[in-house]
Order: C-alpha cells, then sequence, then structure tokens
C-alpha cells in the first residue's frame, strides 16, 4: 500500500471532466482517434505569411473545427486566448457531468452530450484557473501599430483578462487567477487549482491553458533559430520544434465528492513540483537540474515510489538542448538506467505554450482508458543524450500505467511536473465504503489530522518611487512620499551590480531589488534560498520590454524580430530572471489577476508552508510605467482613477512559525486568515457581493469576526463609484455602532496606485502596522498623514481588501503573533 492508499477521501484531487481543442481536433475521442492513426496536426501556416521565415509549418486549428468550437455570440468581444478558454472549459464541464447554478445556455453547442439531472454546483464554489504564454497578444496584433492602440482591443489584451473573461461567461464566482509560467502555465494552473480545492477555497475548479497561433510569437521563436521545416520529432536526431495552438481544460473535485456522485474518474492528481533552473531565460539547465528538482519534490509530495511511475508523458520540445536536458533531468530523478517508457506528444499537435501540460495530460489521459499510451512521430534515431531510453516509437503502445509523469517546462527557468494515478480509482467505491476507517486517516496519522502550521511574516521590502525599502514601508506613505517622482529611478546597477545585467527592465531591477531588502530585512541565509519558494505576481510584466518586442516585428518586419526583448514578452520572465540572478531553484510560481496579485501571492504561499511542502516563501508583486503601460490605463478606465498611477516592487518573506522562533527572526505578524472571491461582472451588486463573500472567507478561516479588527486598509482601484461600493459592501457586514470606530483606510491616495503592487503594499503596510517595530518615531509621524489615530501601541487585528480592475476581491486577516 502506498502512502496515497492511506491518506483520506477528502484530501484526494480526482480529474473528473476534460475538454480539449487542438489541431486533431475539439473532442477527446476525435483527437485519439486520429493520434491512435498516427496523424499528425503540423501543417502549412495559413494565418499569416511565413515566406520569409525558416520554417511554415505548425499545429493551426482546422478551419472546420474553429468555426464549430467559436461559434455563438458572447465571446466575439473577447480575444481568442479567451474565447479558445472558454470553448475548452465548456466541454470539460458537460464531460463531468457538472453544471453550474443559473448556466442554462452551458451545453448549447453540445447538445448530443446532453444527459439532463446532473448535479449543479454554487457559483461561489467553482474557481477557474487559467494558463497562457501570451495572453491577448492577438488584440494588439490585429492592431499592427503601438502608436495609434484603440480601446476596445487594448482592453482585452492583459495576462488576466483571459481567465477573467473565462471566468465571466462561464458563471464562475470563486477564486479565478491566470499562471504565466510560460510552457510550464497549465500545468502550474492544474496544480494550484487542486490546491485551492485541498485548502477549501473551492469545491471544484475549472483548470487549464489556451494559447492561439501568434505571428510575432512565431517570429520570436524564428529569429531564436528553434523552428523546425519539417514536422519535428523530438528526442530525435532532426531538430527543432513545431508551434502549435489550442485549448484543453479539465474538472478537478475530491475524490470523496466524485464517489458520491458516481463520477468518470480519468485520474488522481497525486502532486505536483514546481522548481526553476536558475540558469537562463531561453536556455535549460545543460544536465536538466531543475526539471530533477520539479520531479523529486513531486514524487514525494505524492507519497509514491519512483519505482511506482510506469510512464513520462514528457516535455519533449524538439529542441537540441531541450530534450537533452530533460533526459538527463529524468535520469536523474528517476535513476540512471531509466527504463520506464517516454514520450512527447508534441509531434501530433505541434508546441502549444501555455496549453502544453494541459493539453498533453488530456489527450495522454484519454488514451490510457483506452488502454494506450501517446507516440513520439516521425522518430527516426535516438539524437546525443537521449540513447539507451525507452522512447516510444511512430505509434501507440498498448499500456495502463497506474502512475504516470507529466513534465513541462518554459522560458523563465519555469518546470512543472504533475504526478498522477490513473489506474484503480474507480474501484475504491466499494472499498471507502468497506473501510470507512480509511476516512479518518491523513497522511498516515490513523483518526489525528496533521496540524495547520501557523505562517508569518518575518521580512518585508520595497522599492517605491525610486528609493528602497527594508522593512519601514510606512515611510512611503509618509509625507515626504508626495514629493516623490510617480516613476521609479531605482539603478539595481548601483545598488548591486552583481545582480544586474545590460538591458535589464525596469521591473526586474525593482523586484531584485525589493526581494534582497525583504532578505536581508528577514536576515535570510545564503543557505536558505535552496529550500524558499518564490511566488511573483504582475498584472502586466515589463510592458517597455514587449512594446519594445512587438515595435521590432510591426515596425521592421517579423523576420528582423529582436532577440533581445523577445523573451520578455511571457511576463514570467520578472520572477526568472529574479530567480535565476539570486538562484532561487525551489518552488517558482509567476501569475496575474489584474489587481490583488499581493494578497493572491499570500494565498499560495501560505496553504504550501500550512501544509508543510515549504517553510519559507518568497512574494512579491510589482508594476512598470510604459507608453504601453498607459494605452492599457486608458483601456481599462485607470485614467479616470481618483489616484495617481505609479510603478515599483514589493517583497516580503513568509515563514512557518516554528521554524522562524526556531532560526531566532524577528516577526512582524502572523497571517491568520485569507479569501478570494471572483466578481466579473458589470453588475455592481454582484461585485459588492464578492468582497462580503472573501472577507466573510478570511474572518472564517482566521476564526475571528469584523468586532476584532482594529482597521480596515483598503486597496481600491478608485474609479468612480468604486470605493463608494466597498465602503457600503464593508459597512454591511458590520453590526451595531461598532463601524464607526474602525476606520477604512485607501493608502493610495499618498502611494499611488499599481494594479499588483499596491496589493503587496496594502499587504505589507497591514503586517508593520500589527507588529512592535512600528513603534518607532518614523511610522508614528506618518499616522496623522494616513488619516489614523495616533496610537501608543500597535493594532492587533488588521483586515486587508484588494480589488481588481475586473471586480474581483481577496482578503486577509494580519494579526499580533501574541494574538
Amino acid at each position: 500500500m502506498t502512502d496515497r492508499e492511506n491518506t483520506s477521501t477528502k484530501d484526494r484531487i480526482v480529474i473528473t471532466g476534460m475538454g480539449v481543442l487542438c489541431a486533431l481536433g475539439d473532442h477527446p475521442q476525435m483527437v485519439y482517434e486520429r493520434m491512435f492513426a498516427a496523424e499528425t496536426g503540423i501543417r502549412e501556416v495559413t494565418r499569416f505569411n511565413t515566406d520569409k521565415l525558416q520554417s511554415s509549418l505548425a499545429g493551426q486549428l482546422e478551419d472546420s473545427i474553429l468555426d464549430a468550437a467559436l461559434s455563438g455570440t458572447a465571446e466575439l468581444s473577447m480575444d481568442l486566448c479567451a474565447r479558445y478558454a472558454i470553448a475548452a472549459a465548456k466541454k470539460a464541464l458537460i464531460d463531468s457531468g457538472l453544471s453550474i447554478a443559473h448556466m442554462d445556455n452551458l451545453k448549447q453547442h453540445d447538445s448530443a452530450n446532453e444527459t439532463g439531472g446532473e448535479p449543479t454546483v454554487a457559483p461561489a464554489r467553482i474557481g477557474l484557473t487559467l494558463g497562457t504564454c501570451n495572453g491577448g497578444v492577438l488584440s494588439l496584433e490585429e492592431q499592427w501599430n503601438l502608436s495609434e492602440l484603440d480601446v476596445d482591443h487594448t482592453s482585452r489584451y492583459p495576462f488576466y483578462q483571459q481567465g477573467d473573461d473565462a471566468a465571466r461567461v462561464l458563471n464562475v464566482e470563486g477564486p479565478v487567477a491566470t499562471l504565466n509560467t510560460a510552457c510550464a502555465a497549465s500545468g502550474n494552473a492544474i496544480g494550484y487549482a487542486s490546491d485551492l480545492i485541498r485548502w477549501g477555497y473551492a469545491d471544484v475548479m475549472l483548470a487549464g491553458g489556451s494559447d492561439p497561433l501568434s505571428q510575432s510569437v512565431y517570429a520570436g521563436f524564428n529569429v531564436l533559430r528553434a523552428l523546425n521545416s519539417r514536422p519535428s520529432s523530438p528526442f530525435s536526431t532532426q531538430y527543432g520544434l513545431n508551434l502549435g495552438e489550442g485549448a484543453a481544460f479539465v474538472v478537478l473535485e475530491r475524490l470523496d465528492a466524485a464517489l458520491e456522485r458516481g463520477a468518470t474518474i480519468y485520474a488522481e492528481l497525486c502532486a505536483y513540483g514546481l522548481s526553476n533552473d536558475a540558469h537562463h531565460m531561453t536556455a535549460s539547465h545543460p544536465e536538466g537540474a531543475g526539471i530533477q528538482r520539479a520531479v523529486e519534490m513531486a514524487i514525494s509530495l505524492a507519497g509514491v515510489s519512483k519505482t511506482d511511475i510506469e510512464y513520462v508523458n514528457a516535455h519533449g520540445t524538439g529542441t537540441q538542448a531541450n530534450d537533452r536536458a530533460e533526459i538527463s533531468g529524468l535520469r536523474g530523478s528517476l535513476g540512471p538506467n531509466m527504463t520506464i517508457p517516454v514520450s512527447s506528444s508534441k509531434a501530433y499537435f505541434g508546441h502549444t505554450l501555455g496549453t502544453s501540460a494541459a493539453l498533453e495530460l488530456v489527450t495522454s489521459l484519454y488514451a490510457i482508458r483506452q488502454g494506450y499510451v501517446p507516440a513520439t512521430l516521425h522518430f527516426e534515431e535516438p539524437r546525443e543524450g537521449c540513447e539507451e531510453v525507452d522512447i516510444i516509437q511512430h505509434s501507440m503502445r498498448t499500456m495502463r500505467p497506474e502512475y504516470m509523469i507529466c513534465n513541462n517546462s518554459g522560458f523563465g527557468g519555469h518546470n512543472v511536473s504533475l504526478v498522477l494515478r490513473t489506474n484503480g480509482i474507480e474501484e475504491e467505491r466499494h472499498s471507502s465504503v468497506q473501510n470507512p476507517e480509511r476516512e479518518n486517516s491523513l497522511d498516515g496519522h490513523q483518526g489525528k489530522p496533521v496540524p495547520r502550521r501557523r505562517v508569518v511574516i518575518t521580512g518585508v521590502g520595497a522599492v517605491s518611487k525610486g528609493d528602497i525599502l527594508k522593512g519601514n514601508v510606512l515611510t512611503a506613505f509618509g509625507e515626504d512620499a508626495d514629493q516623490m517622482t510617480t516613476t521609479s529611478l531605482f539603478s539595481l546597477k548601483d545598488y548591486d551590480k552583481s545582480k544586474y545585467e545590460r538591458r535589464m527592465n525596469q521591473l526586474t531591477q525593482n523586484t531584485i531589488g525589493a526581494v534582497l531588502a525583504a532578505m536581508e530585512d528577514a536576515a535570510m541565509s545564503e543557505s536558505q534560498r535552496e529550500y524558499t519558494g518564490f511566488i511573483y505576481g504582475t498584472a502586466r510584466g515589463s510592458t517597455s520590454s514587449i512594446s519594445n518586442f512587438l515595435e521590432s516585428v510591426f515596425v521592421k518586419g517579423p523576420e528582423y524580430a529582436s532577440t533581445i526583448y523577445f523573451p520578455h514578452t511571457v511576463i514570467n520572465s520578472i520572477a526568472g530572471q529574479t530567480a535565476e540572478k539570486l538562484q532561487f531553484k525551489g518552488f517558482n510560481s509567476s501569475f496575474s489577476t489584474g489587481g490583488n496579485e499581493g494578497l493572491t501571492a499570500a494565498l499560495y504561499a501560505t496553504g504550501k508552508i500550512r501544509e508543510g511542502a515549504l517553510t519559507s516563501c518568497l512574494i512579491g508583486a510589482g508594476d512598470e510605467r510604459s507608453q504601453l503601460a498607459e494605452d492599457i490605463d486608458r483601456a481599462k478606465g485607470l485614467q479616470e482613477s481618483r489616484y495617481d498611477m505609479t510603478e515599483g516592487s514589493v517583497c516580503m518573506v513568509l515563514s512557518d512559525l516554528e521554524a522562524a522562533d526556531h532560526s531566532g527572526s524577528a516577526i512582524y505578524a502572523e497571517l491568520r486568515g485569507l479569501g478570494a472571491a471572483s466578481g466579473t461582472t458589470q453588475d455592481t451588486a454582484k461585485l459588492g457581493e464578492a468582497l462580503i463573500r472573501a472577507v466573510t472567507d478570511a474572518l472564517h478561516e482566521a476564526g475571528t469576526d469584523m468586532g476584532q479588527m482594529d482597521l480596515i486598509l483598503l486597496n481600491s482601484v478608485g474609479r468612480p463609484g468604486e470605493l463608494e461600493l466597498e465602503e457600503s459592501a464593508i459597512s454591511s457586514m458590520w453590526k451595531g455602532e461598532a463601524a464607526q470606530s474602525v476606520p477604512i483606510v485607501t493608502l493610495n491616495a499618498c502611494a499611488g496606485y499599481g494594479e499588483s503592487y499596491s496589493s503587496m503594499l496594502h499587504l505589507a503596510a497591514a503586517a508593520e502596522l500589527v507588529s512592535p517595530r512600528a513603534m518607532n518615531e518614523r511610522a508614528k509621524g506618518t499616522y496623522a498623514h494616513l488619516g489614523l489615530p495616533e496610537r501608543s501601541f500597535a493594532y492587533h487585528h488588521i483586515l486587508t481588501i484588494s480589488s481588481t480592475v475586473n471586480g474581483s476581491y481577496s482578503a486577509a486577516v494580519v494579526s499580533s503573533v501574541a494574538e
């Protein structure tokens, strides 16, 4: 019996629905049949001109499949990335047998699969995580001129917009986030979704990826000379990749719930691992060290042995260095004489970038259900470094593995590894009834759940308006802050030349500076970095680097795309370059929510520390100003905000309380409770409800109530009517007259507003205000400027609330550790 079988079904997450959209079809059965026939979807690109590029091949959707998937009217005003995601997510929901309450039109495109009488899930109890590499870049390509961007198209561009649009159309009101860890993004999204269910933030999650074929991205891979002029064959002697496009989604839920309703169970998601190569922006570590760490983390957290793994669906891009590195990493984690069958599915439908993990997982699981595993097409003979490996060649192999691994890697050095149990799960319908004592077992502790670890904040750092702050972020809101420029002038080269490199964008400089300051504030040693996680949120990434790259394509032509700026069009490049310069090699993630990145990063890291997967984690968030940023502001109505737009980065160190005490770390505060809710709608009543749900969940998790709060810090976007709506929603939660004595303070009036930066800055301010460290003369002098009553003691409990530009909310209860 593995440790998996000794774990409660309430804590185990399974896949009960799958949806797909790719060059081979728009239904798993259709795709499987064509894969079984060894067909490839790689063909001539017809969507744009490739005459001056090294290849003209890609896994482009057939017109009939594209038209069928996108039929309808509701999605026509969105970027193709969101529309692909909606199409695949709808199919996954239908396949699961679940429906979302008040969603009568869900099945209009798939009436043939209608079964009727499905159980429904409340909108507030289902969330959505989307992985994407390129976001809405097609909405900028459609304009092909950055100097004359219009509001309608530009409003569809931001990365977070894709996940928010999908959630709005699908009526999802639980947690929503867009993971942007490049080609590892959808694997990261699936892993994070499973966490949100296990941690109680949702009952069901839609998780997957979407990336349409993009001319500018195609041009970027062309200039890197990574494309193949022939149909690619990973691990074989012909080098190069073929890009593809599509979307794929899965439905995740708890095993006990799936068993109770008699759902089809495709697989159990046992665990996942994340890592960073900390080596190079576009090249894997040559020995696959990052891949090895991700695989080993996933296997360890899954509670299985490496000898239990019977099949690996590899990332296998087809490029010379990446394939060799992946095989090396697999040998390092599974054994030097690895005999486990390996294949790459990319030769079937191309490298679909952010969709890759989800697409390759869905198609593998469907094939396994039929008794086969995918092959590697067009294989000739193994290339150097890939010899003596059991590469499944040419046609599918008959096989029903019990455990498999799905690997993916991306620019920025991010790696993800998923461990899945693919056989024997449905038999537990009877065993769970016959052995009810197993329901009282969690991680091998008979009837005694593992205590939840307490999470504290031990370090704070920021780069704000040109200054670097090691703790004392309250000074960013002082009277002197009004005299500072709203554009950061921080120079990493001057601060620490060893961490700087030529042409490093401002957001990366700010972020590295903030991380260095937080680590110094926490007295973190060099040896601690290896085991510390790093989770980073940015709504837009480096808009200056993105616009520089797109200008090179739009003005000079695709054949002259910039090799310098292309790697930074994926917005996880900020996290990736920070990891590289500071050698963060462990758990690494990057995401976008459009305004509550700080609290989302805190929720993610807190959950991983509470369950013991991490002992400490750095969380960061940041924004950068540029002309493209101003165009996005205009498209999102942010120029109407009552606050000045600004840029900066904030980082915090979160730690397990016991570990912090053991190491003697000074502690600011404890993160007692967190909550998140989507309100991606134009209905103002719904927006107020989302705020209330997020706050209610955070208070419940903290075991407290509004009556115990000393202060509310509200990070509002500040467009006309928003602040008033939010204050009204908060006031409605009070009982009696207590609210009159509790200030609601928005710090953006003093510090300016940045989508990601402000969310984390409010959280950092809350940590300082409840900490005895805050009771110094500089901090006291800030109180009057912020409209706070002067106090002779620190606050005990502060409620921090953060909103997004599309109306989602997150909340956190920050408390004194003494409480």
